[in-house]
């Protein structure tokens, strides 16, 4: 029966590495590898970086771009195809990370979390937007977890938390608020200046120091950067009469600070997912490839919730005109992942409401 498991997972794993690779040698380019070579170009020539491309971090990820752009024309691989590869790889260890979140900090049998990473690493929505879009969200969420897995009292634990956290930030800021959901222990003051968050930010905040000659540029792509406007959640506020511009923005705010608070007792891992939730219901501007924000987490804890949102999310890649674009009837589209996201978090309160669910952290 063991055999028989271990069999499966790898035929599991070996399909689904199949088909990214499938998805990487049929790339050729796109708009995505077109604003990579925007930020290879304009990073060597300091503050164009946020001038002259639309780059909307910090400058990390760009030199990391750049390096693979230099490392690949040394070697004579191209460009689409080592970025790919990259992020290809990076999927890799996440799933590798999954398997150790699964194995040491929820205590599931070596199958099982092996389970854990298959489901993960062969999730279409995760597959897409790595294949198609080349978006690098993967890695930032790669060090989320590396922070989650751990995450811990000891003082070694803690120190390397801090710096998954800060390289996560540093990558992309879709885990700005995550290092605050680590702020636990210690009396409420204590928390919030706690290693896990002040290093963060505070390196995240001395990365755009080098651009100060470019100041403007910066508050403008980076801090006032709001995504796109689609007919999304909480962005269709600003569609009804009376309502002002930025009260998405304030439900946003409000509603992840609430969430901080909520998820604060949680297990880590589950808190980090339930924010991801949170952040894509109230968030008041969208892109597509966001939802692959709570894939990977997701992967953890799996149920209907992972379920349904999986299949809406595949679906609605099929239809978008920004994805395959197939014309094919009563695909859903962004109000249908937006309830799709609702139900799934809806889903986790109430598991963690039941007395079976573990929802103290361990940390």
């Amino acid at each position: 029966m063991i055999r028989r498991q271990q069999l499966l997972l790898v035929a599991g794993f070996l399909a689904a590495g199949a088909v990214r690779l499938a998805w990487l040698g049929a790339f050729h380019d796109n708009w995505d590898m077109g604003t990579y070579r925007q930020f290879v170009e304009a990073a060597p020539r300091g503050g164009a970086l946020y001038s002259e491309a639309p780059y909307h971090y910090s400058p990390l990820w760009a030199f990391v771009v750049l390096g693979v752009s230099n490392a690949a024309a040394s070697i004579g691989v191209s460009f689409e195809k080592a970025v790919g590869a990259l992020l290809l790889l990076t999927d890799a260890g996440t799933a590798y990370v999954l398997f150790r979140i699964a194995r040491d900090r929820l205590g599931r049998r070596t199958q099982l979390a092996a389970g854990t990473a298959l489901i993960f690493f062969a999730n279409p929505a995760s597959v897409f937007v790595t294949g198609f879009h080349v978006q690098w969200d993967n890695v930032a969420i790669l060090f989320l977890l590396i922070a989650v897995w751990l995450a811990g009292r000891e003082p070694h634990r803690r120190t390397g938390t801090s710096l998954a956290l800060a390289v996560s930030l540093l990558v992309k800021q879709v885990t700005f608020f995550h290092p605050l959901a680590f702020a636990r222990g210690g009396s409420g003051r204590s928390r919030w200046f706690s290693r896990e968050v002040l290093l963060p930010y505070g390196l995240f905040f001395a990365s755009l120091l080098p651009y100060w000659g470019s100041r403007g540029a910066v508050l403008e792509n980076v801090f006032r950067y709001r995504s796109l406007s689609e007919d999304y959640g909480t962005a269709m506020l600003r569609k009804l009469p009376g309502v002002p511009e930025w009260a998405p923005m304030a439900i946003f705010a409000l509603a992840t600070l609430v969430a901080l608070l909520a998820f604060r007792r949680m297990e880590i891992g589950r808190a980090c997912l339930l924010l991801f939730l949170v952040l894509l219901i109230f968030v008041p501007g969208v892109v597509e490839y966001y939802f692959v924000w709570p894939i990977a987490l997701g992967a953890l804890y799996g149920g209907a919730g992972y379920a349904v949102f999986t299949l809406v999310v595949s679906a609605f890649f099929l239809g978008s005109p920004d994805g395959l674009g197939l014309p094919i009837p009563h695909l859903p589209g962004w109000h249908g992942v937006w309830w799709s996201t609702v139900f799934w978090l809806l889903w986790e309160l109430r598991r963690v409401r039941s007395p079976k669910s573990e929802v103290r952290s361990r940390v």
